[in-house]
């Protein structure tokens, strides 16, 4: 299977790459350095990385993604956007429901618009299956008010997306990524004072008239690794979801 990975030299798209080519399938990697020397560094040149095609193209550029999948593609997975964790940051940025600042503009632009490229190149090219990785839906309730045009734009891409693939479109959204199985933030979400910090964030949003409180949530949430997150997102986009 031809697949192409947009934003593949990322924390993500990069094992995503190793995922897919441990599957056998023919894989593209399409990001705006274009370099692999950072996948190199994380993965130590494993010897994966050179059966990966690298190429250097920048998918909010008109026509970009389209040159890109002009020869056919089986599927397609973008890890273009804002990292997980980056959503998960309070700003002052408020949205008053009527106007959106710079800053939340730029955030819907940088979401949004590069990925519906993606979308429609990948939709024309013939691709079979789709998948995005964006954010989960209690992130956004969390952090949504004073992001709101980035985790719009991550909503708004998703969408198009389902329209355009239906049940071929798997949207995955992990609240943090983390790359290692040692990772401190993974650590303590397993420990047992996490766990009672979650359970008594659960009975506050029980007792309270105005329900659960989702930063506080997202913020106790259980990271993906990586890796795994990887093998799930390979998964549903060969048909290989055993």
């Amino acid at each position: 299977m031809r697949i192409v990975v947009f934003g593949g030299t990322g924390l993500v798209g990069s094992h995503v790459c190793k995922a897919l080519v441990a599957c056998g399938c023919a894989v593209s990697s399409i990001s705006r350095g274009g370099s692999q020397a950072p996948v190199v560094e994380r993965f130590k040149n494993e010897a994966w990385i050179s059966q990966v095609n690298w190429v250097q193209a920048d998918a909010t550029l008109e026509g970009a993604a389209a040159a890109v999948l002009a020869d056919g593609v089986d599927g397609v997975i973008s890890c273009v956007g804002s990292s997980a964790d980056s959503l998960t940051v309070a700003s002052a940025d408020g949205w008053s429901g009527f106007k959106w600042t710079d800053r939340s503009k730029r955030q819907y632009a940088e979401n949004y618009e590069p990925n519906v490229q993606v979308i429609e190149a990948a939709k024309a090219a013939g691709a079979q299956r789709f998948v995005y990785v964006g954010v989960g839906s209690e992130t956004e309730l969390g952090f949504g008010g004073p992001n709101p045009g980035l985790y719009t734009g991550k909503r708004a891409a998703a969408l198009a997306a389902l329209e355009a693939f239906g049940d071929s479109f798997t949207y995955v959204g992990p609240s943090k990524v983390v790359e290692r199985e040692n990772d401190a933030r993974l650590t303590f979400a397993k420990s047992g004072l996490a766990s009672g910090l979650r359970a008594f964030n659960d009975l506050i949003g029980e007792i309270r008239s105005f329900g659960e409180d989702f930063t506080t949530k997202t913020r106790l949430a259980t990271p993906v690794v990586a890796s795994d997150l990887a093998l799930a997102m390979a998964a549903c986009c060969t048909g290989r979801v055993e």
